[in-house]
């Protein structure tokens, strides 16, 4: 006979393994984005790194709970316009800098980002969501934008963190305003 506290057991072991199962279907996404990052002739170390990062935070975000789960999936989607246009910058030969033809790298990688965090704040306040998880959504956007633009350079990869900053700021203003 089967007593009532190991059936709690059993039911909460049940209940976990569904919720981590949840959590890691995220890798289905992150791992294929950051294998087309390894792909590429420079700056492998960077993109597993980054990869591994993103992957993790996924998943522990997405684990916790529902709002994580939803600053994940908005992240990752605002994320993946930058990180496309930085694996075609690269193709182009392109490096982000302060002088000359890099300096439209950089301004690029600025708008791109603003972009992204104000896609980012205007979805979140739709979802009547907290500022933490704008900033949660902005931080994997962030890591998912990494993948792309880490050959870029550091001045690429901050410019888009910048944007990113800028433009969930700004976001969150108007959506403020309008609320």
């Amino acid at each position: 006979m089967v007593t009532t506290e190991e059936l709690t057991v059993r039911g909460l072991r049940a209940y976990e393994i569904g919720r981590i199962l949840t959590a890691l279907r995220i890798a289905v996404v992150v791992i294929p984005v950051g294998t087309a990052c390894l792909v590429e002739r420079t700056g492998r170390g960077a993109c597993a790194c980054l990869t591994f990062i993103l992957l993790a935070t996924a998943v522990w975000l997405r684990w916790r709970d529902r709002r994580g789960m939803d600053a994940v999936n908005t992240g990752l989607v605002a994320g993946s316009l930058p990180l496309l246009a930085g694996i075609v910058l690269d193709r182009l030969d392109l490096h982000c800098g302060l002088a000359g033809a890099q300096s439209f790298c950089t301004t690029f990688a600025v708008l791109l980002g603003t972009g992204a965090g104000a896609m980012i704040s205007l979805n979140q306040s739709r979802l009547r969501a907290r500022a933490s998880s704008v900033l949660t959504a902005s931080a994997v956007a962030g890591l998912a934008a990494a993948l792309g633009c880490v050959r870029l350079g550091v001045l690429g990869v901050s410019s888009m963190f910048a944007g990113i900053a800028l433009g969930s700021l700004a976001g969150a203003a108007i959506a403020r305003r309008g609320a």
